[in-house]
C-alpha cells in the first residue's frame, strides 16, 4: 500500500522537522511513503530524513490528482499532518473536503491515520473535525486536553520523544553537564528584569553558564538580547539548514543540566538528549506542560512570574532530584510510540 503524509511545516522551525521526521519514519514501515513538502526548499527538507524510495510532491495539485487517482484504482493509507491542531473554520473545511476520499477509500480496504496531535484551544469546530475523524482507523493525541476536547481517540506521546540518544545511553549518561539552556518564543511574554535576576541566581547557585538558544530562527534576536541581559551566550541559526541547527541545538541540550523554555520541542528535544524541563507555563493550557505531563513528566513548570531566587532554586533542585525517574519516563514514552508504529503498520500487514 502506498501512505499518503504531508510533511509541511513551518520553514523556520526545528521541532517541526524533528517530530514529522519520526512520524514518517514510522509510517515508511507500513508502505511506500508518497510525500507532500510543497513549495519547501531542500534546507527544510534536510530534516525530514527523506529516503531514496519516498516519492515526493512539490505542488498541491499533482499532490491532489495522485491522491484522486489513488482513491479510484486502489487502497491506501492516508496520514494527516501531525502537529498543532487549530480548530477554526478553515481548518474544519480542510477535514471535511478529505472525508470523501477517506470514506471511498475505506470500501476498497484503505486506511487512515491522524496520530501526533495536540489541540491548541477547544471551539466548536470540533464538531465536524471529530466527524471526519471517525473515518480514521487510528487517532492518538499527545494531550489529555486534547483528548477530551475532541471526545474519541487515544493518548500517545509526541512523535520527537522518538529521536535523540538511544535509551541506554540516556539512562546512563554520566557526562558533564555545564550548561543551563533557555529558549523562549520571540512572540510571547518578555522576562521582566525580576525573571531575569532569578534566572542568573539559579545558574550561579548552581555552578551553571548560560546559553540562550533558538529553537525558531524568529527567536534569535530575543535570544540574544536574553544572552546580553543573563551574561551568558546565544545559539541563533546562521544559515536555513535545519538538519544542521537541528545537531548544534542538541550539541548543546547534551551538555545542559536544564533547559528553561516555554517552547514544547525546546523540552521535548532536550529531554532525548538527558537535559531536564523547566517548562514556562502559567495555567494548564500550556502545550507544553500538558505535553510532558502526558507521558508522566510532572512538576516541572515555573511561571513568568517568579517570586524569588531561592524559590526557584527549590524547584530546579527537585526536578534535578527526579533526574532518572523522569528519564525513564522519556524511555516509557518511545515504548508507547514503538506500539502506536506496531499499531499502524499492522494495517497494511
Amino acid at each position: 500500500m502506498r501512505i499518503f503524509a504531508s510533511a509541511m511545516g513551518q520553514i523556520d522551525n526545528v521541532g517541526d522537522t524533528v517530530l514529522r521526521r519520526a512520524f514518517l519514519d514510522a509510517l515508511r514501515g507500513a508502505g511506500q511513503l508518497q510525500v507532500f513538502v510543497g513549495s519547501r526548499a531542500d534546507s527544510y527538507l534536510s530534516g525530514l530524513g527523506l529516503q531514496g524510495e519516498d516519492r515526493v510532491y512539490r505542488t498541491s495539485a499533482e499532490w491532489r490528482r495522485e491522491i484522486s487517482r489513488s482513491t479510484l484504482r486502489e487502497a491506501s493509507v492516508y496520514a494527516f499532518n501531525a502537529g498543532e491542531m487549530e480548530l477554526q473554520r478553515a481548518y474544519a473545511l480542510r477535514y471535511l473536503r478529505i472525508a470523501p476520499h477517506l470514506a471511498l477509500n475505506r470500501l476498497r480496504g484503505g486506511h487512515a491515520v491522524h496520530a501526533g496531535f495536540g489541540v491548541r484551544q477547544k471551539t466548536g469546530w470540533r464538531i465536524p473535525v471529530a466527524a471526519t475523524l471517525r473515518l480514521c482507523d487510528l487517532v492518538a493525541w499527545r494531550d489529555s486536553y486534547s483528548r477530551g476536547a475532541m471526545g474519541l481517540g487515544r493518548i500517545a506521546p509526541d512523535w520527537a520523544f522518538a529521536t535523540g540518544a538511544a535509551d541506554a545511553d540516556l539512562l546512563a549518561s554520566t557526562a558533564s553537564r555545564p550548561l543551563l539552556a533557555v529558549s523562549v518564543r520571540y512572540n510571547g511574554q518578555r522576562p521582566d528584569s525580576e525573571w531575569i535576576r532569578a534566572l542568573r541566581g539559579l545558574a550561579d547557585t548552581l555552578g551553571l553558564e548560560i546559553v540562550a538558544v533558538s529553537q525558531i530562527e524568529r527567536d534569535g534576536p530575543l535570544a540574544e538580547e536574553l544572552a546580553r541581559k543573563l551574561g551568558g551566550t546565544a545559539l541563533v541559526w546562521d544559515g536555513p539548514n535545519h538538519a544542521q541547527q537541528e545537531l548544534k541545538l542538541r550539541e548543546v541540550y547534551q551538555r545542559s543540566l536544564l533547559v528553561v523554555t516555554d517552547r514544547l520541542h525546546a523540552a521535548v528535544i532536550g529531554l532525548t538528549e538527558g537535559a531536564l524541563p523547566l517548562v514556562i507555563a502559567e495555567d494548564i493550557h500550556s502545550k507544553a506542560a500538558r505535553t510532558l505531563d502526558a507521558v508522566g513528566i510532572k512538576g516541572a513548570t515555573i511561571g513568568w512570574t517568579l517570586p524569588d531566587t531561592a524559590a526557584l532554586e527549590r524547584r530546579a533542585r527537585d526536578v534535578i532530584s527526579r533526574r532518572d525517574p523522569i528519564l525513564r519516563h522519556v524511555a516509557r514514552a518511545r515504548g508507547a510510540l514503538l506500539e502506536l508504529t506496531d499499531s499502524i503498520r499492522k494495517l497494511t500487514s
